[in-house]
């Protein structure tokens, strides 16, 4: 299996998971006591460096011949840590959803159009647009990004350049903008492996939810929960996060739940 998986102590108990990912019992330095169950991926054409699974299937005993059913929620293991040799069922407490809403990114940035001026074809005109937000543009078509969510008087003014004229407000609407219900997540889309990195829920928008708690599964089979939390990713590659907020329980004991989904890519530099 090579240098990554072998080691000068004693590695066993091989199994190979439906996913790929190789496990095996080992009594390396490094690990609890006794065997430990590590896990490996085949990546680039060899094994990975093996990852020792966490409590409580490895503990101060050996703990070696582990299996898990093809979603990972469940399984078996050996153990001695109640003396003798017994074998024990897991159940993983890690929640992982089998479909997120995505996310979706939230747009400010609009077109402005005065359709009316191609009639005018002949005629010099400037058009001058106020967005409402202290900015203005000068053209028939224009594009303006706001900062954010809010309500916003945008108006027109037309001046005939050959009269000198001026229209004040040819043109006048109300635009609100608001942001898509929905958790959000706010991280970087690409990282490198290693580096410590912010996810964030600060800008969750779910008017009317009593939120309790902010659950992230980072797709690595590690999970955080708070608003506001930190990870660093061990391998490079592609990584679905879930986010999953849960209310406190309403009228008649309901809680509301809500889950979006968030792909990024974590490199390792040359």
């Amino acid at each position: 299996m090579g240098p990554n998986v072998n080691s000068p102590e004693t590695d066993n108990y091989p199994c190979i998971h439906s996913s790929g990912r190789f496990y095996f019992a080992s009594n390396r330095t490094g690990g609890t006591g006794g065997l430990d169950v590590y896990s490996s991926d085949f990546r680039d054409g060899s094994w990975e460096t093996p990852i020792r699974l966490p409590e409580p299937v490895n503990s101060s005993s050996d703990d070696f011949a582990f299996i898990a059913q093809p979603d990972l929620q469940t399984g078996y293991f050996s153990s001695n840590r109640r003396r003798n040799d017994d074998i024990y069922e897991f159940t993983t407490t890690v929640i992982r959803k089998s479909s997120c809403d995505t996310l979706e990114i939230n747009n400010y940035c609009y077109e402005f159009a005065e359709e009316n001026a191609v009639k005018y074809d002949t005629i010099p005109f400037r058009f001058e647009w106020k967005f409402g937000d202290g900015s203005k543009a000068i053209g028939r078509i224009v594009e303006h990004c706001y900062s954010g969510p809010g309500t916003y008087l945008v108006q027109l003014d037309v001046t005939n350049l050959v009269t000198k004229e001026v229209s004040l407000n040819e043109k006048s609407q109300t635009l609100v903008i608001q942001d898509i219900e929905q958790p959000y997540i706010s991280s970087p889309d690409v990282a490198e492996a290693d580096a410590k990195l912010q996810f964030s829920a600060d800008s969750t928008n779910l008017p009317g939810w009593d939120i309790a708690r902010y659950y992230w599964n980072f797709g690595d089979e590690t999970i955080a929960i708070g608003k506001n939390v930190e990870k660093s990713f061990r391998r490079p590659g592609n990584y679905t996060i879930q986010l999953i907020v849960s209310t406190k329980p309403e009228e008649g004991g309901m809680v509301r739940e809500a889950c979006i989904s968030k792909n990024i890519s974590i490199i390792r530099r040359p």
